[in-house]
């Protein structure tokens, strides 16, 4: 086979100078640590910070940072600690020369949960379902959106592509193209078969999630005893950041995602003797989406709107930002992927300078003082909620007649549809290749896209096509460098800070670490090898 980091177009050499950094961030990492003997039994008690809303992980994708189903599930490819490509249910594959085409060899004797062997009859059928429209969510029938049939062929998957593609591995992974058991499918809404470290055993939304070791999960430890070595995890998902660290101190749980940026430096400094302490440099990246579809900022406008837009964008201080809602935490970005990551871009040229001054001058210019402008972010999301709050001060204080309001997803979703807000703050997921972003995102065909900023430049179509067809990672990154130049000109998408992450758990958890985006779920580490010493 060849060499799984080639795949996301970098030699090793490369690899390795890219992510010493996240080597670094990793390795000072309590509980991190080769184990000589981990433990086998016990059940983990983890508490996030959301649940999914539903159970069809083709339907309601599963969401890779944090859910705990993310366990129960696997795709043909996996994830390395680092973000590199790793051997999932397919053991092996291969692009042909010109790209159109991708051949996977899959493992002999893997099961999915129900212990029906995976064959390529199986994964066919999978992808075929979550292509249909009626059933597959818009962000996984984007990741394989470039495939134009499947086939099976004894032990192998060929996928026939609409066009060249060097990202078809990394949109294959379980996140979000996960494999789920074909004869499970009329009870995969209240009982879900993967084929992943840990098997369903029951939910309860916003409750409790129970899983449990799935006794013929094909991986190994490094010690070369079967993962996973915990026999069950029980997830508790608690909305608010203060209410989770409260059930860790008092011993509710044994682990938390997401603490507080402003709990975060105190208990870092102060607890750390007591707790283990993990750290995820960029689980994603926060930015503001100009409603641009329709009304007075749409693309479509011509110059007037696109100067609009620049007043809201000369409105935002991103230093404000950082120490009001992230607490000095992180990075401010004018780009998504951030300084440790291979693919931060240090070469994009930024949007409009914060200056209200400049913002009350176009608002004047334009006749537009005081012009109406809706602020919309989603509850289960602190960080977004702050700096919804934050940018609506921003906005009022710059001349525009803003408001702020706060929904619940499902509200928040109907709103996308209908156009019905003027900016957003959100955030997206990390995205270990650049395709992920700028293909789901960015190009005016990705679902994302049109469902919410109506973002549209033929010149950032053009280059997003282009460099998901090379393999050339320097070249794929000058081609993203002028994608967010152009991304930053236009102030629609605005990008303005890494979401990290820190977690807690307690000391005698070992083997476990989260990735370098604060995935639990990853080869041979994350949850897969954590362990009880006592």
């Amino acid at each position: 086979m060849s060499d799984p980091l080639n795949k996301i177009g970098l030699n090793r050499r490369e690899f390795m100078a890219a992510t010493a950094a996240a080597s670094a961030v990793a390795a000072s990492v309590p509980g991190s640590a080769k184990a000589a003997m981990p433990k086998r039994g016990g059940t983990l008690r983890y508490s996030t910070r959301t649940d999914g809303r539903a159970l069809d992980p083709h339907k309601s994708f599963v969401y890779y940072v944090s859910n705990p189903m993310a366990l129960t599930t696997m795709g043909l490819v996996d994830l390395g600690k680092d973000m590199s490509l790793q051997p999932g249910v397919a053991e092996s594959w291969e692009g042909s020369k010109d790209l159109m085409k991708y051949t996977f060899k899959l493992r002999q004797g893997v099961e999915f949960h129900n212990n029906r062997t995976i064959d390529a009859e199986s994964v066919v059928w999978n992808i075929q379902r979550m292509q249909d429209p009626k059933i597959g969510h818009a962000l996984t029938r984007s990741a394989i959106r470039n495939i134009e049939r499947a086939e099976a062929d004894g032990p192998y998957v060929h996928f026939y592509l609409k066009k060249p593609s060097a990202v078809l591995p990394a949109n294959l992974v379980y996140y979000p193209v996960n494999l789920i058991a074909p004869d499970s499918v009329d009870t995969v809404d209240t009982h879900p078969i993967g084929c992943g470290a840990f098997k369903f055993k029951s939910w309860k939304r916003y409750a409790k999630t129970e899983l449990v070791r799935f006794e013929n999960y094909f991986e190994t430890g490094e010690d070369g005893n079967p993962l996973p070595y915990l026999d069950a995890i029980e997830a508790y998902p608690k909305r608010e950041d203060k209410v989770r660290l409260t059930a860790l101190r008092s011993g509710e749980v044994d682990m938390i995602e997401n603490m507080s940026y402003f709990d975060a430096p105190d208990f870092i400094k102060n607890e750390s003797e007591t707790y283990n302490i993990f750290k995820s440099p960029q689980v994603g990246l926060a930015h503001y989406n100009i409603q641009s579809k329709s009304g007075p900022f749409a693309m479509s406008g011509g110059a007037d709107a696109k100067l609009l837009r620049q007043a809201v964008v000369h409105a935002i201080d991103k230093e404000a930002i950082h120490q009001a809602v992230f607490n000095g935490l992180g990075e401010k970005m004018d780009t998504f992927y951030a300084s440790g990551s291979p693919w931060h871009l240090p070469d994009v040229k930024a949007g409009p300078e914060y200056d209200p001054e400049k913002t009350r001058f176009i608002l004047n210019k334009l006749n537009m003082k005081n012009m109406p402008i809706a602020v919309v972010a989603r509850q289960a999301y602190q960080y977004m909620r702050n700096g919804a709050e934050i940018l609506h001060a921003m906005l009022l204080d710059a001349g525009f007649a803003a408001t702020n309001e706060v929904f619940d997803n499902p509200v928040l979703q109907k709103k996308y549809e209908k156009d019905d807000y003027g900016i957003d703050s959100t955030a997206s997921s990390f995205r270990f290749d650049p395709d992920g972003h700028y293909g789901r995102w960015i190009h005016s065909d990705a679902a994302a896209n049109k469902r919410r900023t109506g973002f549209v430049n033929e010149r950032c179509d053009a280059l997003i096509e282009e460099a998901a067809g090379i393999s050339d990672f320097n070249l794929r990154k000058e081609m993203y460098t002028e994608v967010d130049s152009i991304v930053n000109d236009e102030c629609v998408f605005i990008y303005h800070h890494t979401v990290p992450l820190t977690g807690a758990s307690v000391k005698n958890l070992k083997g476990y670490a989260p990735q370098l985006t604060g995935g639990p779920n990853y080869h041979n580490g994350g949850i897969r090898t954590a362990y009880f010493d006592s």
